[in-house]
């Protein structure tokens, strides 16, 4: 059975006086394709002048909008109301069933916004992450992240919206879905270069790095963590020294390690009976900063800010984005990566 991702419902609704016009486009999702993100190019050229406009998306229960009431202009993520939030944007206001975001979004420029989605069948829970993106200064927002208990998967269910827009003046263009091995289907079969978001560049990271340092330093003046040694914004402590040559960023290393939340202590992932490798320059910028203070056969405990690690994105379901994190990491062995010299 083929599928149609030109095919659309619309429902439209006009007022009294003709004036103001709602439409909700949906797009069929195949059982097929497993969807973890959606992502459309917005661009707004009126709104209602006396009633509340939203533009916006909307991936299962989560819906991520623009809204101009009167003179004020904001962006919203909207979710159940026993949905949890595990991280939000600077700025952003935490009200019940949603997240708030006051900025004064312009008529006639482009905006895209997302939603990006993990999930953690084992533990039966789903994450929602909102983002909006500002092409002149090429970086994102997050507004926020929810997270659903009681459910996992992919999105069953995706569409775009907007209420009281003045003669039909919305434009949504560049339709995105991500599956999820990553890549990305062009719902309205434009000609455009699938979306490229990875790292995502951050509006807020010098806001984030600020307030990541914040906590930390709240946790070592409260005698919480034992890694206070600074390195590069990297916290750490060398747990054993080691006795083999000085660990280089160009390794390939064989390691033991266990890494948390440093929030609440969770484990997001670990090693058991056999070590990993890993070549060390892929992996992110807080390994590479803390893990070369060790010799071979060392082990360390370094604490590392969400902006040297995964920063915004929504990268695993157990690590919500702008989380900092807690590794410990002993090196069993160190060889020099594959075309690299001494």
């Amino acid at each position: 059975m083929k599928y149609s991702f030109i095919f659309f419902c619309m429902i439209l609704m006009t007022d009294a006086l003709g004036f103001s016009k709602d439409s909700s486009i949906m797009y069929p999702v195949p059982d097929s394709i497993k969807v973890i993100g959606f992502l459309t190019r917005v661009h707004a050229k009126s709104v209602h002048p006396k009633k509340e406009n939203n533009i916006g998306i909307k991936a299962d229960e989560v819906s991520l909008f623009m809204e101009a009431d009167k003179k004020e202009k904001e962006i919203e993520l909207e979710f159940p109301e026993d949905a949890v939030v595990v991280a939000t944007g600077v700025d952003v206001k935490q009200e019940k069933g949603e997240l708030v975001w006051n900025f004064n979004w312009n008529l006639n420029e482009d905006y895209q916004l997302m939603l990006s989605t993990a999930t953690d069948s084992a533990a039966n829970f789903i994450l929602y992450s909102g983002y909006v993106y500002f092409p002149s200064a090429n970086k994102w927002k997050l507004i926020g992240t929810c997270k659903i208990s009681g459910r996992w998967g992919t999105v069953k269910t995706i569409s775009t919206f907007y209420t009281n827009n003045k003669l039909l003046a919305t434009q949504f263009n560049r339709v995105w879905l991500q599956r999820n091995n990553g890549s990305w289907k062009n719902l309205l079969n434009e000609p455009a270069s699938p979306p490229v978001i990875n790292p995502m560049s951050n509006i807020d990271s010098t806001a984030q790095a600020t307030k990541d340092e914040a906590t930390i330093q709240q946790l070592i003046k409260e005698n919480k963590t034992d890694a206070v040694n600074l390195h590069e914004s990297v916290y750490y402590t060398i747990l054993k020294e080691g006795t083999g040559r000085q660990v280089k960023v160009t390794d390939t290393v064989t390691v033991f390690y266990k890494g948390s939340l440093l929030i609440d202590g969770s484990v997001f992932d670990q090693t058991k009976e056999k070590p990993a490798t890993f070549p060390l320059a892929r992996l992110i910028k807080g390994w590479q900063i803390g893990v070369p203070l060790l010799k071979v056969g060392g082990k360390i405990k370094i604490i590392i800010p969400s902006g040297l690690s995964y920063g915004i994105r929504t990268r695993a379901a157990k690590i919500p984005p702008n989380s900092i994190l807690v590794f410990e990491v002993e090196v069993v062995e160190a060889k020099l990566s594959r075309g690299q010299r001494y």
